[in-house]
């Protein structure tokens, strides 16, 4: 499978899809790529790993780093589609102590994933 990363906006939200591998090698490249896409559109983020085979350090620092950059933007982050690993490896972090999760996007959506933190669309 190819490395990549692709995006669309949904209900104006910014829909992040990762797919392959997300480690030490291609990190700065998507960390680059998303401060562009974060600074061209508005709205809460969802990113979806369903197809991301393998999340290494690098990868949960992308995630760290983009919720602080959102988080200071009052603007949300919401984890999608995790395999049982890089779940447990989220999980043993703490990530989902500061950042919700969901089994797929429109798990997210059914959740109000793009509304902001005082319940209001953005």
């Amino acid at each position: 499978m190819e490395n990549k990363m692709i995006y669309k906006i949904k209900r104006n939200c910014i829909v992040v899809s990762f797919y392959g591998e997300i480690d030490c090698v291609n990190a700065p490249y998507y960390r680059h790529q998303l401060n562009r896409i974060f600074e061209e559109n508005q709205g809460n983020v969802i990113f979806d790993f369903s197809n991301t085979s393998f999340i290494d350090s690098s990868g949960i620092g992308l995630v760290i780093g983009r919720y602080n950059q959102l988080n200071f933007e009052h603007r949300n982050l919401v984890l999608t589609g995790l395999n049982k690993v890089s779940y447990h490896l989220f999980e043993l972090t703490g990530l989902f102590k500061i950042m919700s999760y969901y089994q797929s996007i429109d798990d997210a959506f059914k959740e109000g994933a793009y509304e902001t933190n005082n319940g209001s669309y953005v």
